[in-house]
């Protein structure tokens, strides 16, 4: 069975007068795998006892002790051992004085402010005490034997030199040729040799040497860029130590040149590699197994706001969840424990607090006996690709209700025709006052409600609606009326309508539209009471005016306002409340499309809305549509017209509503003419075939059950072709398409008036 055989425990002289100083460096250097045994020096007399005792493989000194001083206990250390490699750990010392201890034989100095800097230092200093015991015997066997130096220099692939500087002659060993390609046979000036460093690097060397001379040190080292013989350049790590005689004066120095091109090399290539990874968009993290992070790219700062320093060692659960453990991260621990890495979406949170959602890659990386050692994380924000998808969702959603239009159109319009028949005719009956206002405002309400459906029909098929002349007071009193009704009465309403308001050339429904979202939103806004204001002025804009308005032009306005006292809308929202699916309202409440629509609408119309809002105080929002350029005409009483009655035509109305049926029916017997009705295309065949010229029109829906218009009508011209037929259908996939090429003699539109009824029956007949 083998045992390892462990290495002696370093012996480290430590001149410290600070008990807790003495302790970082003494668990610094534990924790970083160097085993010593620490002998502690509080005061010079110490110090001076200690040297005098033992000797020892490190010597680490502070700098400022009470009265002693870190360069008179490193003249002293170099007189008693000036091989043992002296270092000072000290949070005083300055740059000059710093340069002066290496000169005068310190290998190297470390801040108390960077204690990560110590382990490296003295591992660095341990190598080249063993270098110069290297070099030491080097020397030795140089002035033994210059044969006996090549043979050492044989024995290694770095290169040997020696500098004799009475003579003026650099000697390297025989591998200088096949390492460096330069042909040397016998030694070269001082001169040639300096003519192969770097131009650029010559006179820092040069001047380190001289230094190093003019002070009597000993050991030197550099690191530059020598020359190929193929005119590339190598760089080269250099350690040298100085021979003196015994007058003290410099004799020779002898060296070891070893390459570190790979090395530079290997350290470029991870530059560049860490330079790629920064330009990447993604955010490429790595933690340890404590969740520590211990890189951290340009791509997660752009992402997340911390720089590199502010989250690095920070946990990352901490940083980017706020130490939130979801469902979701678990999930993720537990592949990654199971199978090594995990993917999935999560919700994080930046620097600012703002929510992102990131697409997550996570992997363990291994060691090289597979042990886990680390987490590398990549993270893609798709926070705006998952915004984009969700507006498509939306956009397909209404896309599908598009789809949907034409079907529910149908209905809605078969439900308004007895509606406005029988408003009609109970018009013309002796009512109250109260009744009479009562009808004409069911009358109005399905006229604007057949409107609407139109609107939606025009969507459906991707067109526009006529826009005609509408008086804006008008609008605004409907409205008004529609509030008060419907509205809590905790909110009242105040209507301030201007005089001889100029008239707008619009669509009325969708001006309807946009008044009433506007309203309904200043409802919401007041969430217990408050006054909703609207109100409506001519106005002229100048330039100057319509400069400080986004999207206005100078020119002639109907500017329509709509006020709330609510809770107003936060100044960084208010840039946002026009764009589509952005809502301030709970999830639920809103699409987020309301405002969107609102302002397309009244852009299609050439004006521009505006918005003021302040916190607790409530918002207005501003509607200046184009004046019409004529004065209102208020129209004036026309009579009602007389309607076209019939001599006793026969008519066959078919529908499968009966409530069309039967308030058509009345509206026809009282104006002369014979009806019959059927619910059916096949009990319409039935009843024609019995007596074909029973009849002298057909009045027929298109869109019915088991038999449609177009099959009954096809039916009906066999059993008598000239038989006069009108066609009539609330739904647009019958108007825009089964009636290009029915055979009819007219069609009329669902829902439709007594009066356009009547009328197109005349043109029949």
């Amino acid at each position: 069975m083998e045992t390892k055989i462990q290495k002696p425990a370093l012996r480290v002289l430590h001149l410290e007068d600070d008990e807790n100083d003495h302790f970082l460096v003494v668990e610094k250097l534990r924790a970083d795998g160097l085993f010593c045994e620490f002998f502690l020096a509080k005061s010079k007399n110490e110090f001076a006892e200690a040297l005098n005792r033992a000797k020892y493989d490190l010597i680490i000194s502070d700098f400022s002790l009470p009265s002693y001083d870190g360069l008179s206990a490193l003249s002293l250390a170099q007189e008693l051992h000036a091989e043992t490699p002296f270092i000072f750990f000290s949070g005083t010392i300055g740059e000059d004085i710093a340069v002066e201890s290496l000169r005068n034989g310190a290998v190297d100095y470390v801040l108390k402010q960077r204690p990560n800097r110590l382990s490296a230092a003295i591992r660095r200093a341990l190598r080249n005490c063993e270098e110069r015991a290297r070099l030491k015997k080097t020397e030795q066997a140089l002035r033994q034997s210059e044969e006996r130096l090549r043979i050492v220099a044989k024995a290694t692939n770095d290169v040997i030199w020696e500098w004799d500087m009475a003579g003026n002659r650099v000697w390297f060993s025989e591998n200088f040729t096949t390492t460096f390609g330069h042909k040397i046979e016998t030694g070269i000036t001082s001169e040639t040799w300096f003519d192969f460093i770097h131009p650029d690097d010559k006179q820092s060397v040069l001047s380190s040497m001289a230094a190093l001379l003019a002070s009597g040190g000993r050991v030197w080292w550099s690191e530059y860029r020598l020359r190929l013989h193929n005119g590339s350049y190598a760089h080269i790590f250099d350690r040298a130590s100085i021979v003196y005689d015994q007058e003290g004066r410099a004799t020779s120095i002898v060296g070891i040149k070893i390459d570190v091109s790979e090395r530079k090399q290997a350290g470029e290539k991870i530059r560049e590699q860490a330079a790629l990874l920064d330009k990447a968009r993604d955010a490429i993290i790595v933690c340890d197994l404590d969740r520590k992070i211990t890189f951290w790219n340009q791509g997660a700062e752009r992402i997340y706001g911390w720089s590199a320093e502010e989250a690095a060692g920070k946990n990352i659960r901490q940083l980017l969840f706020e130490g939130e453990i979801s469902a979701q991260i678990m999930e993720a621990v537990k592949s990654l424990h199971e199978r090594g890495e995990w993917m999935g979406e999560l919700q994080e949170t930046t620097k600012s607090g703002k929510r992102v959602i990131v697409q997550a890659r996570s992997t363990v990386i291994y060691d090289e006996q597979g042990r886990p050692k680390a987490f590398l994380l990549i993270n893609t924000d798709i926070t705006e690709h998952k915004q984009l998808e969700e507006q498509f969702l939306r956009a397909q959603r209404l896309e599908s209700l598009g789809v949907l239009v034409s079907g529910i159109a149908h209905d809605l319009n078969n439900t308004l025709v007895p509606i406005m028949i029988g408003v009609e005719i109970l018009q013309r009956e002796n009512l109250s006052e109260d009744a009479t206002s009562m009808v004409q405002t069911m009358g109005n309400s399905a006229r604007r409600s057949a409107e609407m459906i139109k609107q939606m029909l025009m969507f459906a098929r991707g067109g526009e609606a006529s826009k005609t002349l509408v008086q804006p007071g008008r609008l605004l009193n409907e409205i008004g009326k529609v509030i008060t009704d419907t509205f809590p009465k905790s909110i009242h309403c105040d209507l301030r309508i201007g005089k001889d308001l100029h008239p707008l050339f619009c669509v009325s429904t969708q001006l309807h539209q946009v008044l009433m979202n506007l309203c309904v939103n200043a409802r919401d806004a007041m969430s217990e009471q408050g006054t909703l204001t609207m109100s409506a002025e001519n106005i002229t804009l100048k330039a100057s005016e319509a400069a400080g308005i986004a999207g206005a032009s100078p020119g002639t306005y109907v500017c329509i306002s709509v006020a709330d006292t609510g809770q107003g809308i936060p100044p960084e929202q208010l840039e946002k409340i026009f764009l589509p699916f952005f809502t301030t309202k709970a999830p639920g409440k809103g699409t987020g499309l309301g405002l969107s629509t609102c302002q397309s609408i009244i852009k299609n119309h050439g004006g521009f809305i505006s918005v003021r809002s302040t916190l607790k105080s409530g918002s207005e929002f501003k509607v200046y549509l184009p004046s019409a350029g004529i004065k209102a005409i208020e129209p004036a009483n026309v009579p009602t017209p007389v309607l076209p009655a019939g001599k006793g035509e026969r008519i066959l109305v078919v529908d499968d509503e009966e409530s069309i049926l039967a308030m058509t029916r009345a509206a026809l017997e009282n104006y002369g003419y014979t009806v019959s009705t059927a619910v059916s295309g096949m009990e319409a065949i039935a009843r024609f075939r019995e007596n074909p010229n029973a009849f002298d029109l057909i009045i027929t829906d298109l869109g019915m059950p088991f038999m449609d218009g177009n099959g009954m009508i096809g039916a009906l011209r066999k059993i008598r072709p000239e038989i006069k037929i009108i066609a009539s259908s609330g739904s647009e996939k019958e108007t825009g398409i089964r009636l290009q090429n029915l055979p009819t003699n007219g069609f009329i539109s669902k829902p439709f008036t007594t009066e356009k009824l009547l009328n197109t029956i005349r043109q029949t007949l």
